[in-house]
């Protein structure tokens, strides 16, 4: 075939090729434009709601199926419907709607109605509880990857309270101090000065000032107010911003640094003195007297000052025998029950593992934070009538620090001493107050919460300063003195904490005797 040739159509049905051509195209073309403009509408009828109710991440249903978190555009097909839209701790949004069709055109301009509502909030505590309970999980993590990173929380919970209507600037504010001793690190002090930035909405009723975001750390009210009486806070702030970032920011640093160097300096420290004795119920306590000192001063944590009264502390770490006695009358912690204690979330499947009732002068371990606090509570039906207006409970940790003031630095059962578990204090002498084992042997409960930057966020009053600031429950609890499988670098300021749940090998505990 050469270039020339010419393929000629022949006539279809005694029609001329260029008719039918026209015929045929013409048929594409309508095909092509029903496809796009009718058939859409026709398959699939419905209604595009675009749905706002408020806050953020409200499950949206439609006849119980979930279809997206608003706010979100949902396709509901023509027709009578159940329109849910749930989130907790807020009032469900239950209604029908009856969903219109568009034939014409639905692929490209589908019919749209808009679905604006607001969630009410019905459980504002239980929203704030659960909100801090996750917030501190992330701020017990010490460090944080690329791939793992702390999912912000406080700043949309105020987002969503703000746009909520919520107000109660008491319970915003408390919130607000609970949770800044887990701020550790800029990702979480970020998603903090969120949470600061909404409040100061609420605070103001003016909306939202996003200048807070940028503005300096000492022009922020919120930090103005709280410096006011935690005069430390400013360490608490140099200590979560990167070299990177400080800048200008931090040049007051140094003369802080300086002027606080002078304070400590020139504090007046206390040491505890034995001025006393009780035995209960076959256990010896001590009475220490009380008095101020300075947490901290070995290096292992900011030191700050800290003060407390009078109190009684158990000469030694709780024993098997005296555990056995506390199981004989309270036989719903033994361990046939064990499945039980477990689902009230009060011991792990390690509690009283290996109790040998054959080495009861031992300190008892495999003991939860529950069960010491339990232990507590029956011993202070135990105590004698002079100490009538005493309680008995797990000391916190300034009271343990004090305690341990007197400690040699060169003492206690650690893993040098070449034992594999805990040992009797039997036979060993006390320190200078009559207490055994502070350092070393078994860690030890405290009967205060864990936050990990606790110590910064304090006064220079020692009278003002607590173990745990804030109000609601932390995630662990605070356990102190190093074991038998530590290195003896275990110092009496070393902080640790456990799940108050948790059982391990390494830890028991000691109760005080305390004025109410």
């Amino acid at each position: 075939m050469s270039e020339n040739d010419q393929v000629k159509l022949k006539p279809l049905f005694g029609i001329h090729p260029g008719k039918y051509l026209v015929i045929f195209y013409a048929m594409i073309i309508s095909l092509i434009f029903f496809l796009l403009f009718f058939l859409p509408g026709i398959i699939r009828p419905g209604t595009v709601y675009h749905i706002e109710v408020g806050v953020e991440n409200a499950a949206v249903l439609v006849d119980g199926i979930y279809k997206g978190a608003a706010p979100c555009d949902v396709f509901v097909r023509a027709g009578e419907h159940r329109l849910t839209i749930s989130r907790k701790y807020f009032t469900d949004i239950e209604q029908d709607i009856v969903s219109g069709k568009r034939i014409f055109a639905s692929l490209f301009v589908p019919r749209k109605e808009n679905f604006n509502i607001k969630l009410v909030l019905s459980e504002p505590d239980a929203l704030l509880e659960s909100s801090f309970t996750e917030f501190a999980n992330w701020g017990m993590i010490d460090t944080y990857f690329d791939n793992y990173q702390p999912e912000p929380v406080v700043g949309p919970l105020f987002k969503d309270l703000y746009k909520s209507g919520y107000n109660d600037r008491v319970k915003l504010s408390a919130f607000l101090y609970s949770a800044m001793p887990f701020v550790h690190n800029e990702l979480l002090y970020s998603d903090f000065l969120e949470g600061l930035m909404w409040f100061e909405a609420v605070k103001s009723g003016e909306g939202l000032q996003e200048n807070i975001l940028s503005q300096d750390f000492a022009e922020i009210p919120f930090f103005q107010d709280t410096a006011s009486f935690f005069e430390n806070l400013p360490f608490w702030y140099y200590s979560l911003i990167s070299d990177e970032n400080r800048g200008s920011n931090t040049n007051w640093y140094p003369a802080m640094q300086e002027e606080y160097g002078v304070f400590l300096r020139d504090f007046s420290n206390d040491y505890p003195s034995a001025t006393a004795a009780v035995t209960v119920n076959g256990m010896r306590f001590i009475m220490l007297s009380g008095g101020q000192f300075l947490m901290g001063t070995d290096g292992n944590t900011f030191p700050y000052p800290a003060s407390t009264d009078d109190f009684f502390m158990m000469d030694r770490e709780v024993s098997n025998d005296l555990y056995r006695i506390f199981l004989n009358e309270n036989p719903q912690w033994r361990t046939e029950n064990i499945a039980e204690l477990i689902e009230k979330g009060d011991v792990n499947q390690d509690y009283l593992r290996d109790f040998d009732q054959s080495e009861g002068n031992k300190p008892i371990n495999f003991i939860s934070w529950f069960a010491a606090d339990a232990f507590c509570g029956w011993i202070e039906t135990k105590l004698p009538a002079y100490l009538s207006g005493y309680t008995v409970r797990l000391p916190d940790e300034i009271e343990w620090e004090w305690a341990a003031l007197t400690e040699s630095n060169n003492g206690g059962i650690f893993k040098e001493s070449g034992f594999e578990g805990p040992e009797s204090a039997k036979g060993r002498y006390p320190n200078n107050s009559g207490l055994y084992d502070l350092k070393g042997n078994l860690w030890e409960w405290c009967g205060n919460w864990y936050a990990p930057a606790s110590s910064l966020i304090t006064s220079r009053d020692p009278l003002y300063n607590e173990s745990y600031i804030g109000e609601y429950p932390g995630i662990e609890k605070s356990v102190r003195g190093g074991s038998w499988a530590n290195e003896r670098n275990i110092s009496t300021s070393t902080r640790g904490s456990q799940p108050p749940s948790w059982c391990t090998d390494f830890l028991g505990f000691r109760p005080v005797i305390v004025k109410e």
